[in-house]
């Protein structure tokens, strides 16, 4: 019986420190943008006008915007431009040692997240660089 409950132990021990980076490999879909920690910074009277410009924004986005982490950390971004065309844009990622934090490292950008959620279906990414906004992507099990 005491093997059984200390080999239950192990398992529930090495699940519990999975590697995320692992569970990052693959193709994502940008789902949502959350600016709300973003419109706090913002003085009452224009936050409804940069609400609504921001959600216009973010519908050019949705569903034509994927984040594909590979294996040696690799990143490709595919989003759409200011004309709507769809650009693709190589760049890096890393995670920190605790495996809470993420870089995206783009030629001409660096951006920070918090990691606050990744398993097999969805990952949320949060950050304080202005803007500050949480993304929330799911991933792409289709093929195209």
């Amino acid at each position: 019986m005491r093997y059984i409950l200390f080999v239950a132990l192990i398992g529930l021990f090495i699940s519990s420190c999975s590697d995320k980076s692992s569970t990052l490999i693959g193709r994502w879909e940008l789902d949502e943008i959350d600016y709300t920690e973003h419109y706090k910074s913002i003085p009452e009277e224009a936050r409804e006008m940069i609400r609504e410009a921001m959600n216009k924004a973010f519908k050019k986005l949705k569903g034509k915007t994927f984040f594909t982490f590979s294996e040696k950390n690799k990143l490709t971004l595919e989003a759409p431009n200011f004309l709507n065309q769809v650009k693709k844009t190589e760049g890096t990622w890393t995670m920190n040692a605790s495996q809470d934090s993420l870089r995206l490292n783009f030629s001409d950008e660096l951006e920070n997240y918090h990691i606050d959620r990744v398993n097999d279906d969805s990952l949320i990414l949060s950050t304080t660089e202005v803007p500050a906004r949480t993304l929330i992507l799911l991933r792409k099990k289709w093929k195209d």
